[in-house]
């Protein structure tokens, strides 16, 4: 093939390819209407988080006093153990709160901290 045709063939293919470039249909707008729409659809829905946030949580009687006398540690219901570390250290620092007599509650801290450090190269 000599130089002249080779020439000829390969602007014929870059002009084809320019053509149909030039003559494809516009993307733009349907990408635009697509993103507008999902827009309006995020806001919907983060107006309605908004809204069931600004709701006050409501805590009936019952269960609030059944939480200010027992700690939710110590409650078998909620998956606590009476018996655990973790329901000594919350009952000391419950009768801390509420007791003239404040209770020392550095020991039961120091075992509460090494419970968690076993619990934590356990799971490792």
């Amino acid at each position: 093939m000599d130089p002249i045709t080779l020439g000829v063939v390969l602007a014929c293919l870059v002009a084809g390819f320019g053509a149909g470039w030039g003559l494809h249909p516009d993307t733009a707008v349907e990408a635009l209407e697509a993103q507008s729409v999902a827009l309006s659809e995020l806001q919907e829905g983060q107006r309605a988080v908004l809204e069931q946030a600004g709701k006050p949580i409501v805590i009936d009687a019952e269960l609030r006093s059944t939480l200010a006398e027992v700690p939710v540690q110590c409650r078998e219901d909620a998956g606590g153990d009476p018996m655990s570390v973790p329901c000594q250290w919350a009952t000391c620092l419950q009768y801390g709160q509420s007791s003239a007599q404040r209770p020392e509650c550095r020991e039961i801290e120091t075992a509460m901290v090494v419970s968690l450090r076993v619990e934590e190269s356990g799971s490792e």
